[in-house]
């Protein structure tokens, strides 16, 4: 009797034990998760824009919302073919394009602002499914006009919109902030 109250015993320290040790480790997964000063980990971020009538879709992603200083955000920019046909895409250069505004909605940044292209037209079939995709990136700098270009962006809150020239696709614009480092 007194081995099995010694069994019963132990089974009931090894139990508690466990729950405690289970307690610690859920307030500690919490801990990382929701009382965590830093930020939780950015997922890229998404905008799109449709054009309809002409069957294409353009997509602008971005790593993240937030950069520091001087930090290149480097832009990835697809058109999609989201019609049921092949689609004749006709394009010059560039492909794509993207403008960033800042809080007071002033574009203070073309990418294609001051950079010189060749004239001409290349047709290219792109069949249902079927994109191109490029990736620019943004300096954090001004180039409205040429006195302004190459001009550093002060910490702050800017607007991003990826735009596919030839088919008029703009995207919705993406939040980001600039933050000292």
């Amino acid at each position: 009797m007194v081995n099995e109250l010694n069994v019963t015993f132990k089974k009931v320290i090894l139990l508690s034990a466990l729950t405690v040790l289970m307690g610690v480790g859920i307030v500690y997964v919490l801990s990382l998760n929701f009382g965590s000063s830093s930020p939780p980990p950015s997922l890229p971020i998404t905008a799109e824009g449709v054009d309809e009538q002409v069957g294409l879709k353009l997509t602008m992603t971005l790593q993240k919302t937030e950069y520091s200083l001087n930090e290149p955000i480097n832009i990835t920019l697809t058109i999609i073919n989201i019609s049921n046909q092949t689609i004749n895409y006709s394009c010059s250069q560039p492909n794509f394009d993207f403008w960033v505004y800042n809080d007071t909605n002033n574009d203070i940044y073309r990418w294609s602002n001051f950079r010189f292209f060749p004239d001409y037209v290349v047709n290219m079939p792109l069949n249902t499914g079927e994109g191109l995709t490029g990736v620019l990136a943004w300096p954090q700098t001004c180039n409205k006009t040429m006195s302004s270009e190459g001009v550093t962006v002060s910490p702050g809150t800017y607007y991003i919109v990826g735009q596919g020239p030839m088919y008029r696709l703009q995207t919705t614009p993406i939040q980001v902030t600039i933050i000292k480092p």
